[in-house]
């Protein structure tokens, strides 16, 4: 690759390139025909957590960006998007490019084989792109859509038509692009244990069993029988093909053929993909979805063909900015320049069918929201609590909602609860077995905060109330027009609200809301702990406040230790049971030696398991 020159304005950037996993960031680095250096003068908004990555593919100069380690979903895309808008208001058009689950179906002219790519092409009823978790249920027991995503850009779409016509004559690109990353970057096709490498993993390795028939539990499906598995034509080369559809997204991980299969039912008979990412992106920032499939949606789902598939999505990516003219682009409307055209279009057709009513609602509120978003720049509280149930181990946390003291809590008559406990003793797991506890009840609404030392815009007070206000925004509760109204008082965003102001409003808004659950997490990562203890003493002392109910975590520090138990009383505060830390990872390291499939070829006998088990569970001293 050649060196890493900078480009002198960051305004030579029109085309923004999403990848949601590290593995999607690393294909697209690799097909790079050139890496920039930061371009000169580049400052990105105050409220972008992004990283970037700068190069050059055939014309267009490309910003490729990722979500954070461990985040997923269409919030965290969303907010991906509205940060990099901030930054690089001169974007014109993007792809969102990475791996999916496939819906295949052989018989139907769905052939779909792991590996092969989806690209999102609109049809008469969607932008290409449908939320599959945006449904309402009607009499009868019909389904009916939510809402309407929007289209890509039309430069796109005509490279679209484009290359479809050109792979009619000759085949496509993809395998010598491919090819030619392994050659710039021979250690993505080495294979290991724990990688098997950007290449492809072999046809044996691709099955599809019937929807009715479940994984034998392993880490592959060696287990699985062959009478249940579907039957399909052997193709003559393990290049991939190309399908173009609807690709169904949401929040919620499909790995269950007869939810994939309910999907489907949905969404419609184009649908040919399941992923997490697109949904919060279409009404957010003009795009092309372009997905490499690595499973099928399926209890048989690993992560054995995630490398391959996110390559072939990028190859084809690359494949297709070459039927891109950079002339067009450059003439294409800036992506905010779209979104203001749209909102205006929106107010032009405002008194059409009930049906069109309600679509042009849904899409002038993503709007406004966005651009609430894009003035407070919140962070995403679903990150860390999605990483925190990830490491959670099925069962373990019992013993907190079943402690009396807990329970008080959360039925009511004690108003406050504060956790603490060492470092490492799952403080955040809790946390997020908390919200899920609470999701339960559904009679109030839930906020939560994770303080952070790894993510800057998540160690402040600042960016705990910022965080708080979007998501009581968000809520579409009465309080919302309390932000609304600080929203115009700043210019419609252009000026930025003070900590003090941002405390005064999130302070009115909870009063007006009602009854509402805080979570807040790990105090300690906070870098202003001063002012945030001050802020608890607000919520906890003022009248107004008395339906808002906090729950905290923290280690023992002195400065909690000294102010906490004063504020909210000694019998509100817990400290962790380390004998029931122990229990929790004593289960987890049996399931471990049970379970994982190194541990069972050692034929480890029950003895031993236990020695095992009770010597890291005791030794564990809670943490």
């Amino acid at each position: 690759m050649a060196s890493r020159n900078a480009l002198s304005s960051h305004d030579f950037y029109t085309v923004a390139w999403i990848a949601a996993l590290p593995i999607e960031r690393a294909a697209a680095k690799a097909m790079l025909d050139e890496e920039h250096a930061v371009p000169t003068g580049f400052a990105r908004h105050q409220t972008d957590a992004n990283v970037y990555t700068w190069g050059r593919v055939g014309e267009h100069n490309i910003v490729i960006a990722s979500l954070a380690a461990g985040v997923y979903g269409t919030t965290s895309a969303a907010t991906t998007a509205s940060h990099l808008l901030a930054s690089l208001p001169s974007i014109r058009l993007g792809l969102l490019v990475g791996i999916g689950g496939g819906i295949p179906r052989p018989d139907e002219g769905h052939d779909i084989r792991l590996g092969d790519v989806v690209v999102s092409q609109p049809d008469a009823t969607t932008g290409g792109v449908c939320q599959y978790d945006l449904f309402k249920t009607k009499s009868g027991g019909k389904r009916e859509r939510k809402g309407f995503l929007g289209r890509p850009p039309t430069v796109l779409l005509n490279a679209l038509a484009s290359i479809q016509a050109e792979h009619e004559l000759d085949d496509s690109r993809v395998p010598s692009l491919l090819q030619e990353m392994l050659g710039k970057h021979p250690k993505l096709g080495k294979k290991s244990k724990q990688n098997p490498g950007f290449v492809h993993q072999g046809v044996d390795n691709d099955r599809l069993f019937k929807a009715s028939y479940d994984h034998v539990p392993g880490p592959d499906c060696r287990g699985c029988s062959t009478e249940d598995e579907v039957q399909r034509d052997p193709r003559d080369t393990t290049d991939p093909e190309i399908h173009y559809g609807t690709i169904a997204s949401g929040n919620t991980l499909v790995k269950d053929a007869a939810a994939r299969d309910r999907i489907l039912a949905d969404v419609g008979d184009d649908c040919l993909c399941v992923e997490m990412e697109a949904a919060g992106l279409m009404n957010h920032f003009p795009c092309l979805v372009i997905r490499g499939i690595c499973d099928y949606a399926d209890s048989h789902k690993n992560d054995r063909w995630q490398r391959y598939a996110a390559a072939t999505a990028t190859a084809y990516a690359k494949e297709l900015l070459a039927y891109v003219p950079a002339a067009e682009v450059q003439e294409t409307k800036r992506a905010l320049e779209v979104l203001e055209m749209v909102q205006q279009q929106i107010e032009g057709v405002r008194q059409t069918t009930a049906a069109t009513q309600a679509a042009t609602d849904s899409i002038r509120s993503d709007l406004h929201t966005d651009k609430i978003k894009r003035w407070l720049g919140p962070a995403d509280p679903s990150t860390n609590a999605n990483h925190a149930r990830k490491l959670r181990h099925e069962g373990t946390n019992a013993w907190l909602l079943e402690n009396p003291t807990f329970q008080d809590w959360s039925s009511g008559p004690r108003q406050h609860l504060w956790l603490h406990g060492l470092a490492g003793c799952g403080k955040t797991v809790l946390s997020a077995t908390v919200l899920d506890h609470l999701a339960k009840g559904g009679d109030r609404l839930i906020l939560s905060f994770f303080f952070d030392f790894g993510d800057a815009t998540k160690q402040t007070l600042d960016g705990m109330l910022r965080s708080l206000a979007f998501q009581l925004y968000q809520d579409g509760a009465s309080s919302a027009g309390l932000l609304d109204a600080s929203f115009q008082a700043h210019y419609d965003g252009g000026g930025q609200p003070t900590t003090e102001t941002l405390e005064d409003v999130v302070c009115r808004m909870l009063a007006a809301q009602g009854k509402i659950y805080i979570v807040l997490d790990a105090l300690d990562e906070s870098t202003t702990r001063r002012e945030l203890l001050r802020w608890m003493t607000e919520v906890a002392t003022r009248p107004e406040l008395g339906e808002v109910q906090l729950i905290c975590t923290s280690r023992p520090e002195p400065e909690f230790m000294r102010h906490i138990p004063s504020l909210i009383g000694e019998k509100s505060c817990l400290a962790l049971d380390r004998e029931s830390v122990n229990a929790d990872i004593r289960s987890y390291v049996t399931a471990q030696l049970l379970q994982r499939q190194d541990f069972r070829d050692k034929c480890l006998s029950r003895d031993l398991v236990e020695v095992i088990q009770n010597k890291i569970g005791d030794g564990a001293d809670g943490m």
